[in-house]
């Protein structure tokens, strides 16, 4: 059984729904699931929207670089939601 990280969204695959874990006081796991995706998902989307049309459109070999390892991070970020 996969342990969801917590206080932050989660994707679950095997409910095909966005899980949010947080604790209680006396440690016991609280859950709250969505079918949308939450709004740190979004903005995290068009943040790297945003990021990729500037990277097609840089000329300049470092700039180029920048934005690429900036792509990188938030895809990393992203990524983290799903495990």
């Amino acid at each position: 059984m996969r342990t969801y990280s917590l206080d932050r969204w989660n994707w679950s695959e095997r409910a095909e729904k966005w899980v949010f874990v947080s604790k209680t006081q006396n440690g016991k796991r609280t859950y709250q699931y969505q079918l949308k995706p939450p709004q740190e998902f979004l903005d995290l989307t068009n943040e790297l929207k945003k990021l990729n049309q500037k990277l097609m459109a840089a000329t300049d070999i470092l700039e180029n670089q920048r934005l690429f390892n900036d792509l990188m991070k938030l895809t990393k970020k992203m990524q983290e939601m799903r495990k």
